[in-house]
């Protein structure tokens, strides 16, 4: 059931569903002073891709709406309900529905960037660049940019335990992996890392963004000092803005972003 309500820099529906499990549900946040053909922002929340709720990162979208987008997140299955194959497949419907709809909002669906947070960023990424993921959900244009915050990229060997078994059933561990997909027709990129983040390394960060720079594509790399795992994403926050310019860069990236 869809429910609306304001924020300081927006108004928001929930709950709209782009499947039939009760986690495939989304909230639209349109800002209080909408535009015509505004950019859309899809961000994707981290969490290990085994907890997380969408209802956590509404700071996320009030910063988004001041800067004028029209925002979206959605929730998505989690490991141990579902393979890793099937959060990510939720991902890339989620990305669908957004193609689809996001007009009725205000939003420009020729201007959509996919953003994501640590396991967020992950399965972002893998919907930006796997053509093939996006045509299975009926997809019909890949994201305008990609803007990756601690990102795990490029992560084999798994180490974490944890981590193992939510992998576990891949034939061939490397389609697991973001920076496997990654060809000429990747989209722009942000990615965004801390120097001092010991969950996610930054290292992740900078391989990708070879990748992309090797098949020609244009990724930008931007390291904070001393910015940890969870503090490059809180300093969206606009209370916390002081940690990093995560804010700053990504709605600069956006607006500077031309789409094909």
């Amino acid at each position: 059931m869809l429910s609306a309500s304001v924020g300081s820099n927006y108004q928001q529906t929930v709950n709209h569903a782009y499947g039939t499990d009760p986690r495939q549900a989304l909230d639209v946040y349109v800002p209080n002073t909408p535009t015509k053909n505004a950019d859309v922002v899809l961000f994707i929340y981290g969490g290990r891709w085994q907890f997380g709720n969408k209802d956590e990162y509404r700071f996320v979208a009030d910063s988004l709406a001041d800067q004028g987008f029209v925002t979206v997140i959605p929730d998505y299955r989690l490991f141990p309900q579902v393979d890793w194959r099937d959060f990510i497949m939720d991902t890339a419907s989620a990305y669908r529905w957004v193609e689809t709809h996001i007009a009725a909002y205000g939003g420009n669906p020729r201007r959509i960037f996919i953003m994501g947070h640590s396991a967020g960023a992950h399965m972002a990424a893998i919907v930006a660049l796997d053509p093939m993921l996006r045509k299975q959900v009926g997809s019909v244009k890949a994201p305008c940019g990609l803007i990756g915050l601690a990102g795990p990229y490029d992560f084999l060997p798994i180490n974490d335990v944890d981590v193992q078994q939510v992998f576990k059933s891949a034939t061939h561990m490397i389609e697991t992996q973001p920076i496997y997909y990654v060809d000429r027709n990747a989209p722009a990129m942000l990615l965004l890392t801390g120097a001092a983040d010991t969950t996610v390394r930054p290292g992740n960060t900078y391989r990708m963004a070879d990748a992309v720079h090797e098949n020609g594509g244009k990724a930008e790399v931007i390291s904070y000092p001393d910015v940890g795992h969870v503090g490059i994403m809180l300093a969206m926050a606009r209370s916390l803005s002081y940690l990093a310019p995560t804010l700053q860069d990504t709605t600069h990236f956006i607006r500077e972003t031309s789409c094909p």
